[in-house]
């Protein structure tokens, strides 16, 4: 009957790949009040646990045992109680996690059971067995992928709208190719997009579940009229009308562009990607909601797109003011997530970029480096699927 022992910190993906990959009949948890205080060992079991028949449960099949982090001697003390009468057992070790001197006393009580010892590289989905030191083994791939609800539970965090999100993945697929459309035709009906933002901004913002629309509007490119007609509009003298849900409501004031990026990182689901979803709302332990474009996973790292269209309501006083905002909300947010968290802001707003250079502001990118945030700006939007694939490629 095989334990397996983990040293808890505030990562919590290695614990969890480590469990799913062994699948011991045993857990234990060598944690410290800090971690508890942070309910560590709780977000490890309940992530392992939507994957299992038999769940793990603490005072069954799971144990925690509580060490001062600085103490090698109260470590290892605590060690040496828990094994008394367990020395015939079988132990897998993951060293990955705690403090050093967490693992040094692990290392030391274990050591004399012929226990399995295994350390999970930083960033890599596999682990490596370091005994003995002079025969090291190659290292061994996990199978394990983490979903973006997944990745959530490992950290503390609920998906509120687990419904909506699944209704917003079945929309964006069934619009796919209307969004890429808009992408390839943008300049010629920007300004029609332009003008639905504005009428619709009020609805939008007021939630409405329903709008009758109906404005005169005569483009300057046939394609604008090709747009309307394509999204269900009919002609009304020399308007437009149409009664609009909140869903179409949502999709012409920028959720077009939501979509789009959703759509870029399905494509690879399976191949670079392992799981994507589209306008979800999380909340963390305090109850604080926060609500993002696109979030996917890939390799178990965690990515998210926010998407900046330019019918969006406007951006404030400071026109950098809502991009700054996004990515000082993903500095907050990366302490979060874990260690692997990296984002991108797509958008086909002018206001980022220089008037006379075309090139992005300096400052903008500045920061967005500083909180590992690549920015697709309005000439590489219809690059996106490939700027994607290529970054994911090389991580």
């Amino acid at each position: 009957m095989a334990t397996m022992v983990s040293l808890v910190s505030e990562q919590t993906v290695p614990n969890i790949l480590a469990i799913w990959h062994f699948q011991p009949e045993k857990l234990l948890f060598v944690s410290t009040a800090k971690m508890e205080r942070g309910q560590k060992v709780r977000d490890i079991l309940a992530t392992v646990n939507r994957r299992q028949k038999k769940p793990y449960k603490i005072g069954e099949n799971a144990q925690s045992i509580i060490v001062l982090e600085d103490s090698l001697f109260q470590c290892l003390r605590k060690l040496e109680e828990w094994i008394q009468g367990k020395e015939d057992e079988d132990f897998i070790v993951n060293l990955t996690g705690g403090t050093k001197l967490m693992s040094i006393a692990v290392f030391e009580c274990f050591k004399n059971y012929e226990s399995k010892m295994i350390y999970i590289p930083i960033n890599k989905n596999e682990y490596i067995s370091p005994f003995p030191i002079r025969t090291p083994k190659p290292p061994t791939p996990f199978e394990g992928r983490l979903t973006v609800e997944e990745y959530m539970c490992a950290y503390g965090l609920d998906v509120v709208n687990v419904d909506k999100v699944e209704r917003c993945k079945k929309s964006a697929l069934e619009r796919k190719d209307i969004s890429r459309w808009i992408v390839d035709h943008y300049k010629d009906i920007q300004d029609v997009l332009a003008f639905l933002g504005n009428e619709l901004r009020e609805a939008r913002e007021k939630k409405l579940d329903k709008f009758q629309f109906k404005k005169e509007y005569v483009g300057r490119h046939v394609l604008e009229e090709e747009f309307l007609l394509k999204m269900g509009f009919h002609r009304d003298n020399r308007g437009y009308a149409k009664n609009l849900s909140k869903d179409e409501i949502s999709y012409l004031t920028g959720g077009w562009l939501e979509e789009y990026c959703f759509n870029a990182v399905y494509g690879l689901c399976g191949k670079l990607a392992d799981d994507v979803a589209v306008n979800i709302q999380i909340r963390n332990p305090q109850g604080r909601d926060n609500e993002f474009d696109v979030m996917f996973t890939s390799r178990n790292a965690l990515y998210f797109i926010e998407c900046k269209s330019m019918e969006q309501k406007h951006l404030g006083e400071r026109k950098s003011e809502g991009f700054d905002s996004f990515l000082y909300k993903i500095g907050a947010l990366q302490k979060e997530f874990g260690l692997r968290v990296e984002s991108y802001l797509v958008t086909n707003s002018s206001v980022i970029v220089h008037a006379q250079t075309g090139e992005i502001n300096k400052a903008l990118c500045e920061r967005a480096e500083q909180f590992k945030t690549q920015i697709v700006g309005p000439d590489d939007v219809i690059r996106f699927p490939d700027i994607l694939k290529s970054r994911l490629e090389k991580a």
